[in-house]
């Protein structure tokens, strides 16, 4: 067992520190802090030499002075410029210790251009996805309307070592798009300002408090609207979307149209209710995938009509034959030419296709949770369910198949791909070392969060999946499904209660919004309106609770109709004007009817305010959520370590007076050596061998060549430098000190550590056993798979 503090690059210590903010430098009000550049005001720009192009000075939140980056070229719309302006300027460091910068934004700002930091000509973080992130990323939203937020970076070691004044330049882009490929494709054109930069303070504490006016709380009026005829307008989608699929001129209906049209056959509200007219639209589309399949079998598994072609196979299909089965015999039985231009049977020739495609997905499966469950539900099970609905003798019983879904929602260890003698490999092929797992890996952790590889916002929403695999296993609509499956939904569903979070939405009413700001996989800060569950292509937020009938989850969505946030999240489905929208929108009216005559329930999310304090841990994922007081703290120490140890964790720290987004140094961790070490290469977008694309202006990474140490994989696992790993960046222990909060993760399942508390004069709180622990204790016992959190008191 190696243990150590945090690789000097990384180091941090708790000092307290305060700063007033106003129109003039002001003076130091407590020791802690090392340098303070306050934009747009006269005497602090010029005391660090800024220069600046294409940047204005605005009077912004609380009438305070701010800068803002401005498009190259102003209200042009119809343009490729994706650069912005720029501002240069020094800042005083420390260096034989570790720095901080924060930056102070306004939260009520709302822009989705990005800024980057540049310090002695290279950039500063990764553009997206790594563990230390770009000066700013943009919002989606008011993070804090009417106050000021701030978000902390920790500055390399090797750009402050043995230095005292460092050269940096603020360089502002527009939004990006991060699957694309090629930078037209990534980068977004910057066509409005940026949101405005209010004051940039370099400091060695992790955490520092600022006695300036921040703003007043606000409490967030109820949304008055309460839908009116959204409920109509959701009817009269769906039914003009039957007539355009019974409609279609010189082709057959595709997947996605086919699923539409057998999901509204049994739904009775509907136009396409036991319309005959789908039956026959749907057999001619099943008919044209066959001639396709002749020719292509690669049409099977590859349909471009779906969403991520090569995930879907022909699920879709053999879902809407499972729906119709029972309409559509007699046409199973009539003829289509064969590829040897022999008649055969459609039974026989859709028995072809759907054998074809369940195969190759079973060779073929996928380790992040929600693709597992995409493509066990349609590569696998709809595939099979289209050879039981035609009759095959070469359908598999369901049970056989039925482990696929256990492995996917982590009731049983994930075996991954099958191999040709039909045996697993534990990865996502026989070939592939990227996606490998030992044989004991489970997609969820004990609590019922998704691994990918810790905690993940959006990403983590697996709910519509899980319910989806639930809904397979039913006989027939309205019919039990697995209870197995049933009971880790309610799980899954619950865990992620804990990270709904009482925000403004986007008209500035009261709503709970995802946690983002601490997901492994998000770059979308705030996250979305939520409360039991997202609304999704293919599904509503009342789906779960009416599936599971589970009190809680019954709560959540009782909790948003009264918050008058579930019309707003159904016109929010709306706005996508897609077939795979509109099919989300089929159940919304009978679950909403379905809900609407369930009894109140006692319950609220976790987070709402006026809830009983909590903590909530997953020592798999690293992660925890508290809720003390009117306190909202969130930190996950287990932070994009993708592939090897980082040293960093990420905390989001909510309090009435403010917003605190951090990324700072561990005090400690504790991890099993490898031996090996992981270099960081010098690519500006991520902190791996992914996502290269290219700027014209790139500059070098001060991170780059940094070797971080890769921790002992257990037995089976397989190391690839630069690819996703679930062991080589995971400690057994993690510690961190952030303001109030001193919390120790024991995510081993056999040894213990001991925590040393920090020296006091009064007693501090034990936040999970709710004890008091005396000033005279000097350590904590935390145990193997526990969390312990200690309220310090404030600073």
């Amino acid at each position: 067992m190696h243990t150590s503090k945090t690789p000097a690059h990384r180091k941090g210590s708790v000092l307290a520190a305060a700063l007033l903010l106003g129109a003039s430098p002001l003076p130091v009000l407590a020791a802690g802090h090392t340098d303070t550049l306050i934009f747009g005001d006269t005497n602090s720009e010029a005391e660090h030499k800024l220069t600046a192009e294409n940047s204005d000075i605005i009077t912004g939140g609380l009438g305070q002075s701010a800068r803002r980056l401005l498009p190259l070229k102003a209200g042009a719309t119809n343009t490729d410029e994706w650069r912005g302006g720029t501002a240069a300027f020094q800042l005083k460091v420390k260096g034989d210790e570790q720095n901080y910068l924060t930056v102070r934004l306004w939260g009520s700002d709302i822009s989705t251009n990005r800024t980057t930091l540049y310090c002695d000509g290279k950039q500063v973080g990764y553009r997206q996805l790594s563990d230390i992130d770009i000066l700013d990323q943009g919002t989606h939203g008011q993070i804090k309307p009417g106050q000021f937020h701030y978000v902390t970076h920790p500055l390399p070691t090797a750009l402050t070592q043995g230095k005292s004044l460092i050269n940096c330049q603020m360089r502002a882009t527009g939004p990006i798009w991060r699957y694309g490929g090629e930078l037209a494709k990534f980068q977004k054109p910057m066509t409005e300002p940026s949101r405005g930069f209010y004051a940039l303070i370099v400091h060695s504490d992790k955490m520092i408090e600022f006695t300036g006016n921040d703003g007043a709380p606000v409490n967030f009026p109820v949304n008055p609207d309460k839908g009116g005829d959204v409920l109509n307008r959701v009817k009269a989608r769906v039914n003009d979307q039957v007539v355009k699929s019974l409609s279609l001129k010189g082709r057959a209906p595709h997947q996605m149209e086919i699923s539409f049209l057998a999901r509204t056959f049994e739904t009775k509200w509907t136009a396409g209710y036991h319309n005959r007219d789908s039956l026959t639209a749907i057999i001619k589309g099943a008919d044209a995938y066959y001639e396709q399949f002749k020719t292509n079998p690669d049409i099977a598994i590859n349909d471009v009509n779906t969403p991520n072609p090569g995930w879907f196979g022909l699920g879709l299909l053999g879902e809407a034959l499972k729906i119709t089965a029972p309409f559509i015999q007699e046409d199973l039985d009539g003829l289509l030419m064969g590829p040897d231009g022999k008649n055969i049977s459609r039974r026989q020739a859709y028995e072809a296709m759907f054998v074809y495609s369940r195969e190759w997905n079973k060779k073929n499966r996928r380790l992040y949770t929600n693709q597992s469950m995409i493509k066990d539900l349609y590569g696998i099970w709809n595939n099979n369910e289209g050879l039981i609905a035609i009759g095959s003798p070469k359908a598999e019983p369901r049970a056989r198949l039925l482990p696929f879904f256990y492995e996917s929602v982590g009731l049983i260890p994930w075996t991954g791909s099958l191999n040709d003698k039909g045996e697993p490999t534990y990865a996502a092929s026989e070939s592939d070392a990227k996606f490998s797992v030992p044989k004991n890996y489970f997609e969820t952790t004990t609590t019922g969060l998704t691994k990918e590889l810790g905690y993940v916002g959006g990403y983590g929403e697996v709910l519509d999946w899980v319910a989806a695999l639930y809904e397979a296993t039913r006989p027939a609509k309205g019919q039990p499904g697995d209870v197995k499956i049933r009971d880790q939904l309610v799980k899954i569903a619950q865990a992620r209660g804990y990270f709904r979070v009482p925000q403004a939405d986007a008209k500035g009413y009261k709503s709970m919004r995802l946690e983002t700001g601490i997901g492994w996989r998000d770059m979308y800060y705030p996250g979305d309106v939520m409360y039991g569950q997202k609304p999704s292509w293919e599904s509503s937020p009342l789906q779960v609770a009416v599936a599971t009938q589970d009190p809680r989850l019954i709560s959540y969505a009782q909790q948003q109709i009264a918050e008058n946030q579930f019309f707003s999240s159904v016109e929010h489905m709306m706005t996508a004007k897609t077939l795979r929208a509109t099919i989300g929108l089929i159940d919304v009216i009978d679950e909403f009817e379905t809900l609407s005559k369930l009894p109140p329930q006692p319950y609220k999310l976790p987070m709402s305010e006026g809830e009983p304090d909590f903590v909530f841990s997953d020592e798999e994922n690293g992660v925890v959520a508290v809720k003390h007081g009117k306190d909202i703290f969130y930190a996950s120490l287990y932070w994009r370590a993708n592939y090897g140890i980082s040293g960093v964790g990420r905390v989001h720290y909510i309090t009435p007076q403010t917003d605190r987004l951090a990324t700072v140094a561990l005090d400690r961790q504790a991890y099993a050596p490898s031996g090996l070490y992981y270099t960081r290469p010098n690519n500006p977008h991520i902190n791996g061998t992914r996502f290269t694309v290219k700027y014209p202006d790139d500059a070098d990474v001060w991170t780059a060549g940094e070797k971080d140490p890769v921790a002992k994989l257990p037995e089976g696992s397989k190391y690839v430098p630069g690819e996703d790993n679930p062991y080589a960046g995971r400690a057994d222990y993690y510690q961190l000190t952030y303001g109030p909060y001193l919390v120790a993760i024991n995510g081993s399942t056999q040894k213990s550590f001991e925590l040393k508390l920090p020296t006091r004069t009064a007693p501090v709180k034990d936040l999970v056993s709710g004890a008091l622990v005396a000033t005279d204790k000097a350590t904590l016992t935390v145990p193997p798979s526990t969390t312990t959190v200690i309220y310090l008191g404030k600073n």
